[in-house]
């Protein structure tokens, strides 16, 4: 009970700390993203702040998972060098497999939050921040207009001109319009124009006093036609809301309900996570046996190198999966019990094995390695 309370509670003050410093890198960097967004004009100076949270929501299920990895392996680390561990060892029968039990009470609940987080939170955040996105490129193309610039719109088919701002305010003066239209090129001249909004909400661009040539580029066929005014409609106020279009956007429902090769994929990193936790605390048990007198800087490469690998892995798997050359459960199952089996074995070298090789076996390589120092030396 002892060993519980105190193991529990050093991994809750180092979670604490590790959380900490990590969810301050990870709102420095998304606070640099979003501010270089709006700063090229892709996002409104109004949402940065909304967006700095999606952001952040939106790596929480990673870094949560990466915190417990680490608040697990620090602590038995330090266990280990301040030579606890040995305290522990000859009160007799305790063994590594005894800090199993505290880490899963501690590691469990952070799963869960893991997996809510991965499956709904994260989704849901990305889903927001695309749609404050394309809210701001839907108005973008009234907001942009100014004078003295070549402007692009409806994805570079239409472009704009403005050589002068009018007297009054939304009224623009001498306007060059060039577009294509399928088949056909639209280009407008006009003395002038303003921006004006209907009833239903949409805007327009009405021009004044100019011609407007529609030219056939297969007969070259032209059409010259001079008017008093032209209104031209820049935006739609849609009755229905913007949905999200990417598949990292989409909630959970949408992805069971479309069974693609995309949508596993996307559901096999999704589902990841929560085992992820669990496999990462397990494996940094064993990873954080040292020496008390030994460095622990191998220690922790090792469990680096762990992380990054398993984290590539769930990517190959995810691509994988959007390939069709594996089944989803197959390659889930697949990679996370390699990951588990790694942590067993681990476990079952540090428990009941003082090295890797058998007693005999252990011998005959020494034998054979004292053979070849000795031939080497009466070479020389």
């Amino acid at each position: 009970m002892i060993l519980k309370r105190s193991f529990i509670s050093e991994l809750t003050n180092s979670a604490g700390g590790a959380f900490t410093v990590m969810f301050t890198i990870v709102l420095a960097v998304g606070m640099v993203q979003v501010l270089n967004l709006a700063a090229g004009g892709r996002i409104g100076s109004a949402t940065v702040l909304e967006m700095i949270v999606y952001q952040v929501l939106g790596n929480l299920a990673p870094l949560i998972s990466l915190t417990g990895f680490v608040a697990v392996l620090m602590t038995m680390m330090r266990w280990w060098q301040d030579n606890e561990m040995v305290v522990w060892y000859s009160s007799g029968g305790r063994s590594l497999l005894s800090w199993i039990d505290p880490t899963l009470r501690f590691i469990i609940p952070i799963a869960v939050l893991v997996g809510a987080l991965s499956l709904v939170v994260t989704p849901w955040a990305k889903a927001q921040s695309e749609l404050i996105r394309a809210e701001f490129k839907q108005r973008d193309e009234v907001n942009a207009l100014a004078p003295g610039k070549f402007i692009e719109s409806m994805g570079g088919r239409r472009v704009f001109f403005i050589e002068s701002l009018g007297d009054r305010e939304n009224e623009v003066g001498r306007v060059f319009l060039a577009e294509q239209n399928g088949d056909k090129e639209v280009v407008v001249n006009a003395a002038g124009g303003s921006i004006e909004v209907n009833r239903e909400g949409d805007r327009y661009v009405v021009l004044h006093d100019g011609r407007r040539y529609e030219t056939n580029r297969q007969t070259a066929e032209t059409r010259v036609v001079e008017f008093d005014n032209y209104g031209m409609r820049l935006d739609i106020k849609v009755d229905t809301q913007l949905r999200a279009s990417r598949l990292v956007s989409q909630p959970l429902p949408l992805l069971l309900a479309d069974p693609t090769a995309e949508h596993q994929g996307e559901l096999a990193w999704r589902l990841s996570w929560p085992l992820v936790t669990l496999n990462l605390a397990l494996l940094a048990l064993p990873l954080s046996c040292t020496a008390p007198r030994a460095g622990r800087s191998l220690n922790l490469i090792i469990a680096a190198l762990s992380f990054i690998l398993y984290l590539n892995g769930i990517s190959i798997m995810q691509t994988w999966i959007e390939q069709e050359r594996v089944g989803l459960w197959k390659a889930f199952i697949g990679i996370h019990s390699a990951v588990f089996i790694l942590a067993v074995i681990l476990f079952i070298r540090r428990v009941y094995m003082q090295r890797w090789l058998p007693a005999p076996a252990a011998q005959a390589v020494n034998r054979l390695r004292l053979r070849f120092h000795r031939r080497r030396e009466g070479g020389r």
